[in-house]
């Protein structure tokens, strides 16, 4: 059996059809989506009373005089993860003074985002004998879920124990510990251990499981992130960026602990990799969403073993 695995799409328009294709391309039967799908930020698009349209964005400024323009840009925001979101200068002023209608404009352009997947999943993998299985990741909202459960062909196998075939099982974990953003689906580390321990109770054979967990294992090499101060800022020594370990203690001591064939992790986008912790072969993928470039890793499994894998990009 083949796998595929990517995460931390966060919003890429081109990156989830990429994803949507990877069965078919890498030949994988079984395609899994770790996490985080949502993504993380609003670009205005600001009708001005010339008729023109205004856009700031990655530190420049982008005019659009037509329509095609402003659907030109549309699409590459969308295409790289950001939300587009046509506006005048009247309700920019007043969005610039209300949070909760900023905040409910960004829920609404997430959802709607979210539906049009749906749509395109099960358009393309209706029929297609390709299985596809999700979790979901701290950046994502609980309003995600009714959308993405009226999908006829994406599994939402958060927090559950599932077979992949005969011989395999997985066991999936969406969220991450706590992080200096506070984002939606943070838990303690007490209550990862947790659930971990409740779902592992119920595995049969833990030598063939998958622990499928949005946040990897602390101090793994596969954790490492940009340190930061108490101001969010990046800390530098003799110029070059601190690094530190962001992963989950309670996911770390799960592997050491149960030591399932294979396990599967997201979370920190810069930091693709692999590594042994014991019999357990941990990988991250990496994500480079803001290229428009799908990271992923394509896995093989054959009787209750790990035969082979691959980090790709395309």
């Amino acid at each position: 059996m083949k796998i595929f695995f990517a995460t931390d799409l966060q919003g890429s328009d081109i990156c989830f059809k990429k994803l949507l294709n990877a069965g078919k391309f890498y030949g994988a039967s079984v395609v899994i989506m770790g996490g985080d799908i949502s993504g993380k930020a609003v670009v205005p698009i600001v009708k001005k009373g010339n008729g023109n349209y205004f856009a700031h964005f990655q530190q420049s400024d982008v005019s659009m005089s037509t329509q095609a323009e402003v659907l030109r840009f549309s699409q590459k925001l969308r295409d790289i993860g950001f939300y587009p979101y046509v506006t005048d200068s009247e309700e920019m002023d007043r969005l610039r003074g209300s949070r909760p209608e900023s905040d409910s404009i960004f829920r609404s352009l997430i959802l709607e985002t979210v539906k049009r997947w749906v749509q395109l999943a099960d358009e393309k993998l209706a029929g297609s004998g390709i299985r596809f299985l999700f979790i979901l990741g701290n950046d994502d909202d609980y309003f995600v879920d009714e959308a993405l459960a009226k999908s006829r062909t994406m599994e939402n196998v958060d927090g559950k124990v599932v077979r992949l075939d005969d011989q395999h099982e997985m066991l999936n974990l969406g969220a991450s510990n706590e992080t200096p953003w506070h984002t939606p689906r943070e838990l303690s580390e007490d209550e990862i251990q947790l659930r971990l321990e409740r779902m592992a109770e119920t595995v049969e054979d833990m030598s063939s499981c998958v622990f499928n967990i949005h946040v990897p294992p602390f101090n793994s090499k596969i954790d490492e992130c940009a340190d930061l101060d108490d101001n969010l800022r990046v800390i530098t020594n003799v110029g070059h960026t601190q690094m530190k370990s962001a992963g989950s203690k309670s996911v770390r001591n799960a592997i050491e602990k149960y030591q399932p064939m294979l396990g599967l992790f997201g979370h920190i986008h810069e930091s693709r990799g692999h590594i042994k912790l014991g019999r357990t072969l941990c990988i991250n993928p990496g994500s480079n969403y803001t290229e428009g470039i799908l990271s992923g890793a394509l896995i093989t499994l054959e009787k209750g073993k790990l035969r082979e894998f691959q980090l790709t990009t395309g």
